[in-house]
């Protein structure tokens, strides 16, 4: 897993509002401090069945939340034997009410050796650098330019990230319940899951993918083909 670690230098050429120039500078001004963070949560193990890894980099960005003015609780997961989610929030009054989401776990264990963060250059790799520790990082930097240019302190914002996005817990009618409570109380909802590039383009997807297992049951009477003829 690889991310690619550059300013937001293709967005200076474009019209942008002062309200919007103040957030690409305040996002280009904390990409050491998003690196950092990137990095400390990559090394820190949060393979799906590794609870108490997962609650370590979820204790982490708690305090982060916290430092945005967020208040911030846990929703266990011990019924289902996973991590428990985290959910940030900040009640406001101006705009549509947003949910960002994301999870915490990767899909590497601690028997995993892709275990550190590697940089070289402006790329880096390690367990998580983008699905999906990057996309955190990224919602933890947009939270903080909205802050910087003041436009954060009544917006109504939840962040809920999962322990369990890799290998959920069972049934989903508990491991998933605080996330259809919290889709129905929202207005918008994004998942910060990494973008594809096809061609020189970056693409983000507006639609989730879906999956359906069929399972047909037939009753009739058992024989061989090798019995089927035909007339001819």
């Amino acid at each position: 897993m690889a991310i690619v670690l550059l300013p937001s230098t293709r967005l200076s050429g474009q019209q942008l509002s002062k309200q919007e120039q103040g957030l690409v500078r305040a996002i280009d001004e904390e990409r050491p401090s998003a690196v950092a963070l990137l990095e400390g949560i990559v090394n820190i193990n949060s393979g799906t069945f590794n609870t108490a890894g997962v609650l370590e980099v979820g204790k982490v960005l708690e305090r982060e939340f916290h430092a945005l003015g967020f208040t911030a609780r846990w929703v266990p997961m011990d019924a289902v034997k996973r991590a428990p989610s985290l959910v940030a929030e900040r009640k406001g009054t101006h705009g549509k009410r947003v949910l960002l989401i994301g999870h915490m776990d990767t899909v590497f264990e601690p028997s995993s050796p892709f275990q550190k963060f590697v940089r070289t250059g402006d790329t880096a790799t390690g367990p998580g650098t983008a699905d999906m520790k990057g996309g955190i990082v990224v919602i933890l930097s947009a939270l903080k330019a909205l802050k910087d240019v003041e436009t954060l302190h009544d917006a109504n914002i939840t962040v809920l990230l999962t322990g369990d996005e890799e290998s959920p817990g069972e049934p989903l009618e508990i491991s998933r319940k605080e996330f259809v409570a919290a889709a129905k109380n929202n207005d918008a909802i994004l998942s910060f899951e990494p973008e594809i590039s096809l061609q020189g383009k970056d693409y983000a997807t507006i639609a989730r993918r879906g999956a359906t297992v069929w399972e047909l049951r037939v009753q009739a009477k058992a024989g061989h083909s090798s019995r089927m003829c035909c007339k001819v």
